[in-house]
């Protein structure tokens, strides 16, 4: 019987297993990155507390609930997929490393066989992902080596799904990709209105019986309003597919049907992996052609390569030479070229945190803190991953930029500046809309405006800095990058928790202050005017430091060891 791997690729995973756990282990007990690993291990072990925890203390989830969110959590990241590559036409399909194609595209290798090898890489990822959450729903699960089947077989097949969709767009003529994305955008968007509408409505039912602000008791209705819909016959079509995987994982008995399950999902995976290979036979055949006939480039694709080109390009002497030149329009270029991914990536927050503007039945006091709050936590969360446009995306290009006759931090300022400007440009519109709709006092509208450029300025000298003491190439898959992965968005929940605490205790600190100074002068009597300095300052001091250190960190990497 023939291997699913070529012996030599298999060869191959396990040396490059040794060697990326080896660098691991290395990168995590480097002298210069002590401690942030040290701080990794901690939240590793507050993680894994909780994990335990969870398990041996709380209660099993409802079976009939439990059923349904993970039906349609697998549904739900089975169409992001979809929706994804309809807005945003892919680069390619099945990404490489320059190492790859330089070593292995050169070799005596069958297509066939190197895109097992990247199926074993990603399905690799998928195993630890499963073993995580299999231990995490362990009050859940009646057979626990059950579960585990139907988790990994599930997430399998939204990994295989992903390649799926991303060789379809990428080796569909243009009239066949726009009609694709058509279709899938306008269906998309019909259903999340209506879902919106629904959760609107029963947010303006709850209020009244609710203390809690607009936007948790919208975050409630919307999760009410997305479990019903799963329920009704449109919800159970879609979801379909979905349902035999969590059938499998919440399977009681070991019966004869229960064998049958196991040999279906199990042949959906390999099923789905043949129609990968085959799909990307076709994909090879479909970019060949249109290479061959480039030429013949229907008007769309020649707009598309013109709006593209550099030559058309000039870089403004005054903006981009104060915020650091080519490097900075570079950047700039890249964001134009994924306008459309961006777009996508700022509509969610805007909704999430413009409703409470539009929700009459409460004040506008309240429908402004409600806004801000909303918007702060939308941004810190969403945004960060979407605006790659610094050093998260030129892992391969550390070496030139370590090259540029710049010192270190004017380097980082310019690598992150587009981003930060992005990110505030959305903000002061999304203020400008709030104080049109609602109206702010001049002091909040001050201390918004002020406040969210530092704000922005720390989140991505946060960001770029772990980059620089753990690169890893954008879209880099492995069991790695999902534990680091893992590991840094458990830090980003504990500081986002932290600093909450630290406002509310500098909130009651910062009235015994404004007491005190009350005799000195009126103005600084004003709790809120002590307050929003004392937290201005902190945010603008923290994202000094990490500029800094990001850029004491980039100036020290050695990027040929990346």
């Amino acid at each position: 019987m023939q291997p699913f791997l070529n012996p030599s690729l298999w060869e191959l995973v396990q040396f490059r297993t040794t060697g990326r756990i080896r660098s691991l282990l290395s990168s995590f007990t480097h002298p210069r990155r002590l401690v942030i690993s040290i701080l990794g291990a901690v939240l590793a072990f507050v993680w894994l507390g909780n994990a335990i925890a969870s398990v041996l203390f709380r209660e099993s989830y409802n079976p009939k609930s439990f059923q349904i969110w993970m039906t349609a959590m697998l549904t739900i990241y089975a169409g992001w997929h979809l929706l994804r590559v309809s807005w945003q036409r892919p680069d390619a399909a099945i990404e490489w490393t320059p190492a790859e194609k330089m070593w292995l595209m050169t070799s005596p290798f069958r297509r066939s066989e190197l895109l097992k090898f990247r199926l074993f890489t990603v399905l690799s990822a998928t195993t630890i992902k499963a073993a995580i959450g299999a231990i995490l729903l362990l009050p859940d699960l009646p057979i626990p080596w059950l579960g585990f089947l139907g988790l990994w077989t599930g997430l399998a097949i939204i990994e295989l799904f992903r390649i799926v969709c991303d060789l379809v767009a990428t080796g569909l003529k243009p009239d066949a990709y726009r009609s694709m994305r058509a279709f899938i955008t306008v269906s998309g968007a019909a259903l999340l209105s209506a879902l919106t509408m629904n959760a609107l409505e029963l947010t303006r039912i709850s209020q009244s019986t609710s203390e809690l602000p607009t936007f948790i008791i919208l975050i409630k209705s919307g999760m009410h309003v997305i479990q019903d819909w799963f329920t009704t016959t449109p919800g159970l079509i879609v979801s379909a597919p979905m349902l035999v995987f969590v059938q499998l994982i919440l399977t009681p008995t070991l019966t004869i049907a229960t064998a049958a399950e196991v040999f279906t999902v199990l042949l959906m995976v390999a099923a789905m992996a043949g129609l990968v290979i085959r799909l990307d036979k076709w994909n090879v055949q479909q970019i060949t052609r249109r290479e061959k006939d480039i030429r013949n480039f229907n008007e769309l694709q020649r707009a598309e390569s013109e709006c593209n080109d550099l030559k058309d390009w000039k870089l403004p002497a005054t903006i981009f030479q104060k915020l650091g030149g080519a490097v900075t329009w570079r950047q700039f270029v890249g964001l134009q070229r994924h306008s459309t991914g961006i777009l996508l990536a700022l509509i969610p927050p805007a909704i999430l945190s413009a409703i409470p503007l539009f929700m009459p039945q409460i004040s506008d006091q309240i429908a402004i803190v409600n806004f801000l709050g909303g918007l702060t936590f939308y941004t810190f969360l969403l945004l960060p991953s979407a605006m790659k446009f610094d050093f998260r995306r030129d892992y391969d290009y550390l070496l030139l930029l370590k090259m540029l006759p710049q010192p270190a931090w004017r380097v980082v300022l310019s690598q992150i500046a587009t981003p930060v400007l992005v990110t505030t440009g959305f903000q002061l519109g999304m203020i400008a809309i709030a104080a049109l709709v609602r109206g702010m006092s001049p002091g909040l509208l001050l201390a918004s405006i002020l406040s969210f450029p530092v704000m922005n300025l720390a989140i991505y000298s946060w960001e770029n800095l772990i980059f620089l003491i753990f690169p890893q190439r954008l879209k880099q898959e492995g069991i790695e990058v999902f534990l680091l992965t893992t590991v840094i968005f458990t830090a980003k929940g504990l500081a986002f928790a932290c600093v909450f605490a630290l406002m509310f205790a500098w909130a009651m600190v910062s009235g015994r202050i404004a007491s005190q100074l009350a005799d000195v002068h009126g103005m600084l009597g004003n709790q809120r005017i002590i307050f929003g300095v004392g937290v201005w300052i902190s945010i603008a001091l923290s994202g000094f430091i990490l500029t800094r250190l990001a850029a004491r960190q980039f100036e020290k990497l050695d990027a040929s060891m990346s």
